[in-house]
């Protein structure tokens, strides 16, 4: 049963039961190495999304307040 917490697209690594792996392959120390390499790329590579989905916020942020700077400098030199 696939795990409910993993989406069904993400390649799952074998089975070592044989009750849903991929049958006549071995299951070894160098597979069990490989899916935990994968998975750590796979959650710096996550880590990577989240700072930049953080940096368009601020860029969002910065230029929204540069925006309003300069709405507001407009006013108070034409008001001037």
């Amino acid at each position: 049963m696939p795990d409910p917490r993993l989406p069904a697209s993400r390649p799952q690594p074998p089975d070592p039961g044989g009750s849903g792996g991929w049958p006549n392959e071995p299951h070894s120390e160098a597979t069990d190495a490989l899916w935990q390499y994968l998975r750590r790329i796979e959650s710096g590579l996550d880590q990577i999304d989240a700072r930049i989905d953080r940096l368009y916020i601020a860029l969002g942020g910065g230029t929204v307040l540069l925006a309003a700077i300069g709405l507001g400098s407009a006013f108070i030199i034409r008001g001037g």
